[in-house]
């Protein structure tokens, strides 16, 4: 009998072994394990046909997915990879995508894939569209994350990013950096590209850009083409005195090479642009609205100039937290700090980043000066055709609590009916010029 109970007792347990077992080999951590992780998307190439995925492996071999529609049929493999700032950083460089098309992707390994996300390419047509222009999203992660959920309701076709993304540039900045970065992600899966700008808080490293978002030109400044719009990316770190001692040559009187070049190349392009609109993304103001920071000498002399005589409309600038429009400007020495109003052909500066930075003080308004605020905010830009119309999206600062969730979110189907709807409950900085500083084509 004490046999018989020991038999039963054995097979009992070697029973309950088998189907622990099983359930382990079935339920495996390995297979179920995150593989990737901290996408992001960038355009360093045409909008309406390219677009860079990057993303964090951590295990395994990865190929991306993507298609036009969920079955995701077409795959790549990385183009590039960046062991950098603690991450196995991928990307995958997209080409001949079609225009005003919507693109799902997932990332796989042998054993499993990440959820389906989607972007859009930019439209071949004249159709308008929004977009999103601020920086200086550093120190304070819950101003950030306010801003960060608002794209994700705003739905914009990308966001220019006019640099200083965190405070020192480590591993474990970026690491929260791109992992709230998610948060710019909408309900339904859709993601929205970046156009970055280099600021001093990336001094660090010069090629920070290049190894986290693959941008081609390791000094970071370009030109990316919408079908009647122009998006130039500056770098004003390249300027000499200004820029981390790493950003030149440290040769004397080689100081100023890799900041001429960028100016030669800016008067070129700008020579040869035949869009419509001309607008500019950079850190340093050239004029700044704090008194604390250092004028843009060279940036002043070397570039305004340009912007005037080539028909440049908008400059969207950073830095220093805190937030203005100006009249339309043109450069004269005799002007206060260098610029009077000019209604027909200046060049409008708005700016000056607060994504998320400490806010500071507006104290150095000028005479053209059209008006300044402090509070973190970026801009939204309805662009079309005949017009740019510019809002303040305010999400308040270290004292003002604001709840960027309360907003209602813009559906992709409102937004596939009308390209330049916004959410109706953003708090909007009712300005001297409004709710809406407008822009008319000249």
């Amino acid at each position: 009998m004490k046999s018989t109970k020991s038999s039963m007792a054995h097979l009992l347990l070697s029973t309950f072994l088998l189907i622990l077992l099983t359930a382990c080999s079935t339920h495996s951590p390995q297979i179920n394990e995150v593989k990737s992780d901290k996408y992001r998307l960038v355009w360093n190439d045409n909008p309406m046909s390219t677009m860079t995925i990057a993303w964090n492996q951590y295990k395994g071999k990865p190929t991306l997915h993507y298609g036009l529609t969920t079955q995701t049929k077409q795959t790549a493999l990385p183009n590039r990879q960046t062991n950098y700032r603690g991450m196995n950083n991928n990307f995958v460089r997209l080409q001949d995508l079609e225009a005003d098309s919507k693109y799902y992707f997932k990332v796989c390994t042998q054993q499993n894939c990440s959820e389906i996300m989607y972007f859009k390419t930019a439209p071949s047509s004249d159709a308008s569209f929004t977009f999103i222009a601020g920086g200086d999203s550093r120190s304070i992660p819950k101003g950030r994350i306010r801003g960060n959920i608002l794209v994700s309701k705003i739905r914009p076709l990308f966001i220019a990013h006019g640099g200083d993304y965190t405070k020192d540039g480590t591993e474990s900045e970026w690491k929260r950096w791109f992992t709230e970065w998610q948060q710019t992600k909408s309900e339904d899966g859709r993601m929205y590209p970046l156009l970055v700008a280099h600021g001093n808080h990336e001094n660090r490293d010069t090629e920070m850009l290049n190894k986290l978002f693959d941008v081609p030109n390791k000094d970071v400044y370009s030109k990316l083409d919408f079908n009647f719009l122009s998006l130039y990316t500056l770098n004003t770190e390249l300027e000499p005195s200004v820029g981390y001692y790493d950003m030149v040559s440290k040769e004397k009187w080689d100081k100023y090479k890799k900041w001429d070049e960028q100016t030669q190349w800016l008067k070129k392009t700008l020579k040869e642009d035949i869009k419509p609109w001309k607008v500019l993304s950079y850190h340093r103001p050239l004029r700044p609205h704090k008194k604390s920071k250092a004028e843009g000498r060279l940036r002043y002399l070397e570039w305004s100039p340009l912007f005037y005589t080539h028909g440049v409309q908008l400059a969207i600038e950073c830095d220093s937290h805190l937030v203005k429009y100006t009249h339309p400007l043109k450069p004269d020495l005799f002007g206060e700090e260098g610029f009077v109003i000019d209604k027909e052909k200046g060049t409008t500066f708005i700016g000056e980043g607060s994504w998320g930075a400490p806010t500071r003080n507006n104290d150095d308004d000028k005479s053209w000066t059209l008006d300044s605020g402090k509070f973190w905010q970026f801009k939204l830009i309805t662009a079309s055709p005949k017009s740019l119309e510019i809002r303040t999206v305010k999400f308040g600062d270290e004292e003002i609590e604001y709840n960027p969730n309360a907003v209602e979110a813009l559906s992709q189907e409102e937004q596939n009916a009308n390209p330049t709807a916004i959410p109706k409950n953003l708090d909007l900085w009712d300005s001297k010029a409004g709710e809406v500083l407008t822009l008319e084509k000249r």
